[in-house]
């Protein structure tokens, strides 16, 4: 009897510590909100609905309704807290601090019932919202209308197209997948996506930044950029060639983060040689960079998301995954790697993803698939100096130096360890 009493004694002091708890984060959550209201009152001087105990209140009015555990309480909370930001709406524009003293119920309430991750993650989220609202209104305006319905249609081309599309393989040996392709067309556009958003953000903070961001959108294009520069601004050519060698320091590990997510076998030995192949190509053009001039501009890249760019890398991909498997049936590793150099001509992305798809599959060996992708790098860099010299001839030979010297380093290491 006595051991049953002290049971229940200890089943009591838990459920109670066990609600406190719960009560105490609900609160939590609420004044940290109230905390950044407060400040935004202070700031701006309007009407913003309560404060630090406002918030911090309506939390634990939250947590206590759901705590209480009687039907339709959470929700008669809920009508009582909207109806106060309604008459805080009339009084003030902007419903900002209205709609956070909603959120903020809604996670003393989260709290109440236990669910106290995610009450600290909606809490977390709502705090940053708030207080970089700035910064947040500064990125809208600087990523534009043209950014945004180009994210709209890469939501639509995930969340539409891929699933409809069969998974059966089709054409020679099957190595093509429909699904499969529209996915390398989504990761490429997606990786696109974010490097061009990054440009434009970064455009501020100098054409070198943008420039490095550029490279995860194509160093290919940055280059061009800058070549068209220095045949108008020839005495800058220090400027534009740091800019275009740092555009492909993200191409190098742009491939590589292709390798480690379809290929992680090349990785131990291919991530070496890119990464050294970049460490030179960075080092050179840093030291291009500190003898640029001040005045470069802004670096301006057209959005490279659209159905049409979509249609053709997928057409590519599936070109050279088909082109690969075959050329190594009929020709052996010549004629992999003559597909690789043509492929190196336009673009890097469709024959990384290619190769990387066709090891992983079992259609060629680690050391044919490592030598192909840093064949393809190499032709490509090749043809970035070629237009870099299209520039100014010094645009093309700071570019020789800054893209070509790391291949010897990753050629060494990918023949002696492969």
């Amino acid at each position: 009897m006595v051991r049953c009493l002290a049971g229940r004694r200890r089943c009591r002091l838990r459920a109670v510590e066990s609600s406190l708890i719960r009560l105490a984060l609900a609160t939590l959550v609420g004044l940290a909100v109230g905390l950044e209201r407060e400040r935004a009152k202070r700031e701006r001087s309007t009407g913003v609905l309560g404060g630090v105990r406002t918030y911090a209140l309506l939390g634990l009015l939250g947590g206590v309704s759901a705590l209480l555990n009687a039907p339709g309480l959470v929700a008669v909370g809920f009508a009582v807290v909207g109806a106060m930001a309604l008459w805080s709406l009339s009084r003030a524009p902007g419903a900002t601090s209205e709609v956070a003293a909603l959120v903020v119920y809604l996670l003393g309430v989260l709290a109440g019932e236990g669910q106290a991750p995610a009450a600290l993650f909606g809490g977390l989220v709502t705090l940053g919202l708030l207080t970089y609202r700035e910064r947040l209104h500064r990125w809208s305006a600087q990523i534009g209308e043209e950014t945004l319905e180009a994210a709209v249609l890469l939501a639509l081309l995930w969340g539409v197209v891929w699933p409809l599309l069969p998974d059966a393989g089709y054409g020679p040996g099957g190595v093509l997948r429909p699904r499969e392709v529209w996915l390398m067309v989504l990761l490429v556009a997606g990786t696109n996506f974010v490097g061009f958003v990054f440009t434009r953000l970064w455009r501020e903070r100098g054409l070198f930044a943008a420039a490095l961001a550029g490279g995860l959108v194509s160093s290919t294009a940055v280059t061009v950029s800058m070549a068209g520069r220095a045949r108008a601004r020839p005495e800058a050519w220090h400027s534009w060639s740091a800019a275009a060698g740092l555009a492909s320091v993200f191409m190098y590990l742009r491939v590589l983060a292709w390798v480690v997510l379809f290929a992680p076998g090349l990785a131990p030995v291919l991530s070496p040689a890119l990464l050294g192949w970049a460490l030179v190509n960075l080092l050179v053009c840093l030291q291009l960079a500190r003898s640029a001039t001040a005045d470069t501009g802004e670096l301006v890249l057209k959005n490279p998301l659209g159905m049409a760019s979509a249609l053709f890398f997928g057409a590519l991909y599936a070109l050279v995954k088909l082109a690969t498997f075959a050329a190594e049936g009929w020709l052996g590793a010549a004629g992999v790697y003559a597909v690789a150099a043509l492929s190196g001509l336009q673009d890097l992305d469709a024959i990384t993803l290619s190769v990387a798809r066709l090891f992983s599959q079992g259609g060629l060996d680690a050391g044919l698939a490592l030598r192909a992708i840093l064949l393809a790098t190499l032709v490509n860099n090749a043809v970035k100096v070629l237009l870099g010299y299209l520039g100014h001839p010094r645009m093309g030979l700071a570019l020789a130096q800054a893209l070509l010297p790391g291949a010897v380093v990753a050629w060494f290491w990918v023949l002696y360890f492969s």
